[in-house]
């Protein structure tokens, strides 16, 4: 069945898959035949109308019905919808394509001389509910907008009338939970006491502004019931009716919503039209079962399985067999936090790539997760992760170990985590790009990996560590990274063969070499403040170092004076021996004196026109993250 928003039938929609298409008749209905076995997005598409897909799954020689579709016309305020009308209120509820600020003007005639309050905040979604009225009386009304762009909209205008008094107020007090020990969901609302009452009905929808089925088929006498045909990873709505002696049905009750927990058996996409979506227990999402999640969509996750009844603590994960897509993008981010009234780091798992999990088809885009006690957590890898933040994870922003397939973290930011991303143990090849740590004690951990590439990061307030790195057989790579604006510890700890080239660090200690170490270290720019008896490149072993085993070539260490040991510095607090080409000069930095103050996140390390940095490193490049401007 195809509708518009206000549930009329929509002819002329074009039905399509990859295999077959075919368009809606004057009742919304359709039919598509003969499609093969296998997960297929059905796309619905007309004119003025915005295209919607639904991902369903074709099994052999078995019909499938009821695949809705609730259309919204292609316009600035969209999904116009009136609802539980009474005899004397309404709620008034659409959209924006914008965020806005908006309101209801509305009357009996076409003046339009009440208002509803406008919007505190700037919103997608706009909901009023409108008290007071007359019954059996037709208003109209106008939403009215203004966008984030100082806009102001207005929606064609609109009317509804308000119900004779006849019928019974729908029932009220509404909520829905999941018993500890059933997958049900359990309804309950405020019962009716009135002489005029014959009992209840119950509806469901999958949609907030969907198609509501009865559940069941008979009348309940009492104010509550289990609803048992549901789905783990699935989001129900819920709204109740009261029946008169007469027989007349009131109108329904407003809806109340439940996401349900459990071990997912069916595919599911959540949508940013239903969001947001509350998970109060743990979700599993089963081997051979996708989880989709559109562009949009906010997800708040409760500080403990409220239904576990073996745990007080027991803290919600999300836990991946098969297949994760989070979709989000730059404007429509997808967002998971905690909804406890003071959220902290390690108030839920975090999301967890079991051994099973299916990482060539699912993906991490376009998220926002905070709050958890590790961000990304692959037992055996995890799918590709870019343009994503992670924020206040107690344990790690993103952590992997015995991954089964390459590993690429791109275009991620990490904020105040123990660990921002820890990448370790990996018989894979693991590549982190252009992503920024924040306020991280570790920045970035990748050692013991098949091979390893860190470029053109930024990490800043680190704490012991900036870039942790270490490959016994292939050299890991890292370069054009900067560590600076307020690192503290180590800039780049070097544990195994690695090439460290064309980096900026502003730390502590520079870089340091641990004893097994058989480093080639060139064309750095190490801003070592000899006021606070920073360290450029330290050698930390017990054994005695060997000129042998690393490489110092071209590198530039600004500002301890020539010939001071803490320049290349010995565990025994000599100077390192074997250094080619040792560098130093004033950088000329666009930022300015790196030493004058606390860097700050706005600090600039891009050389200043004409530096000397340029073409002085090894093979005539330039020296540090940044090229020379000309």
């Amino acid at each position: 069945m195809i509708s518009d928003s206000g549930g009329n039938p929509l002819s002329g929609v074009k039905i399509a898959t990859t295999e077959a298409s075919t368009l809606s008749d004057v009742n919304g209905e359709w039919a598509l035949d003969s499609l093969s076995p296998q997960m297929t997005q059905i796309t619905a598409s007309r004119e003025k109308y915005q295209t919607q897909t639904k991902t369903v799954e074709v099994q052999s020689g078995e019909t499938i019905e009821e695949v809705n579709f609730v259309m919204a016309a292609d316009t600035d305020i969209y999904d116009i919808n009136v609802r539980s009308i009474t005899s004397t209120g309404a709620t008034v509820s659409f959209y924006t394509k914008k965020q806005s600020r908006a309101h209801l003007r509305y009357g009996t005639n076409g003046l339009l001389n009440t208002y509803t309050p406008e919007d505190v905040e700037e919103t997608f979604l706009h909901q009023y509910n409108l008290s007071g009225l007359t019954p059996a009386t037709t208003y109209r009304f106008r939403c009215v907008a203004i966008d984030n762009l100082g806009r102001t909209l207005e929606s064609e205008l609109q009317n509804f009338t308000t119900e004779f008094t006849v019928r019974g107020n729908p029932p009220t007090g509404l909520t829905a939970s999941k018993p500890t020990d059933a997958g049900a969901i359990k309804l309950e609302w405020s019962s009716d006491s009135s002489v005029d009452f014959a009992g209840y009905k119950l509806y469901r929808a999958e949609s907030a502004e969907g198609n509501y089925i009865q559940v069941g088929t008979g009348v309940i006498n009492g104010n509550s019931y289990s609803d048992m045909n549901v789905q783990p990873g699935r989001k129900y709505y819920y709204r109740v009716t009261r029946l008169s002696g007469s027989g007349d049905e009131s109108p329904k009750s407003e809806a109340v919503s439940f996401l349900m927990p459990g071990r997912m058996a069916q595919n599911a996409v959540w949508t940013a039209q239903n969001s947001p979506y509350l998970l109060t227990g743990d979700l599993t999402i089963a081997p051979g079962v996708s989880l989709v999640i559109d562009k949009g969509v906010s997800i708040g996750v409760a500080k403990g399985d409220q239904w576990d009844p073996d745990s007080d603590n027991d803290l919600i994960d999300i836990l991946v067999q098969g297949t994760l897509m989070i979709q989000g993008t730059g404007d429509m981010p997808v967002t998971m936090t905690s909804v406890s009234t003071s959220p902290q780091s390690g108030d839920w798992n975090g999301i967890t790539f079991d051994t099973v999990a299916d990482l060539n088809t699912s993906i991490i885009k376009g998220l926002r997760l905070s709050f958890a006690v590790d961000g990304i957590n692959g037992k055996a890898g995890i799918p590709e992760i870019k343009e994503s933040r992670f924020f206040s994870c107690r344990q790690s922003g993103i952590q992997s170990a015995d991954a089964r397939a390459d590993i690429v973290v791109r275009n991620v930011e990490v904020d105040t985590c123990a660990s921002g991303i820890l990448i370790n143990d990996n018989p894979v090849a693991v590549q982190i790009f252009d992503s920024e740590l924040q306020r991280c004690i570790y920045g970035i951990v990748c050692r013991d990996n098949l091979s390893a590439e860190i470029k053109r990061n930024v990490i800043s307030f680190a704490g012991v560590s900036g870039i942790d790195i270490g490959n016994e057989s292939t050299a890991s790579i890292v370069s054009n990274n900067v560590v600076g604006f307020g690192s503290n510890g180590t800039g780049i700890l070097c544990r195994g063969k690695d090439e460290v080239r064309r980096n900026t660090i502003q730390t502590n200690i520079g870089i340091e070499i641990k004893e097994t170490a058989a480093a080639t270290v060139r064309s750095n720019l190490i801003l070592a403040d000899s006021s606070r008896s920073a360290i450029g490149v330290l050698y930390s072993g017990t054994e005695t170092y060997s000129t042998a085993s690393n490489t110092f070539q071209y590198n530039m260490i600004w500002d301890i004076p020539t010939g001071n040991a803490r320049r290349y510095s010995n565990s025994d607090a000599t100077s390192l021996p074997g250094i080619t080409a040792d560098l130093r000069f004033d950088p000329s930095l666009t930022g300015g004196d790196p030493f004058a103050g606390l860097p700050t996140i706005n600090y600039s390390y891009v050389p200043s026109p004409g530096s000397s940095l340029k073409a002085a490193g090894y093979d005539s490049e330039d020296v540090g993250a940044f090229d020379v401007p000309d």
